[in-house]
């Protein structure tokens, strides 16, 4: 751990317990993120993503926080409206939401190819080229300069299988093919 002022010594996030309005614990590479902030050792991207976590695993409601959150994205573009029939859902698509709030795509990475690869391969597929995605999940957090070594890799693991199941989960007879009968579906969109 680093020294911070808001670090107990049992290594509690004073700054996100203040917005959690509980403990949380902080971790070495969680500090780290912090600490490389524009307001280091604050309220910050990676304090108030601690929260969010932990109001969350509370079962609390984290409208607020979200809101705090925005104020401290650094030049956000309105958002896109997709079509639906643009939309594939699939175990690549719960993993790009699961990492979004702290991983955006950049110019050079390939995270919506894989992304979209893992939504063709299916649950099955994905489970099969597990040990391939998250070695495309490692070689991405290497090009960020995240960690990228033996505990990443189980937590890589853990986040693939979690969205695995959480497509299985909403769509337990896999995903749907677009109506051809929509109305807001193009020829081209076919």
């Amino acid at each position: 751990m680093i020294h911070c002022p808001n670090l107990t010594n049992d290594n509690r996030c004073q700054v996100a317990g203040h917005l959690a309005d509980c403990s949380v614990q902080a971790s070495s590479s969680g500090c780290r993120a912090c600490s490389e902030c524009s307001n280091a050792q604050a309220v910050n991207l990676v304090t108030i993503g601690m929260a969010i976590v932990n109001k969350r695993r509370r079962n609390q409601s984290v409208d607020e926080l979200k809101t705090l959150l925005k104020s401290y994205l650094p030049n956000q573009e309105e958002p896109t409206t997709l079509r639906i029939a643009a939309y594939k859902p699939g175990p690549g698509s719960e993993l790009r939401k699961m990492l979004a709030w702290f991983a955006r795509p950049s110019d050079t990475c390939k995270c919506e190819t894989r992304a979209e690869t893992m939504n063709d391969w299916g649950v099955e597929g994905c489970r099969t080229n597990l040990d391939t995605i998250i070695e495309w999940l490692l070689e991405e957090a290497q090009l960020r300069g995240l960690p990228h070594g033996k505990f990443t890799r189980t937590i890589a693991k853990s986040l693939v299988l979690t969205a695995i199941r959480r497509f299985e989960r909403k769509f337990p007879d896999g995903a749907l093919e677009p109506n051809e009968d929509d109305p807001d579906t193009d020829e081209e969109d076919r």
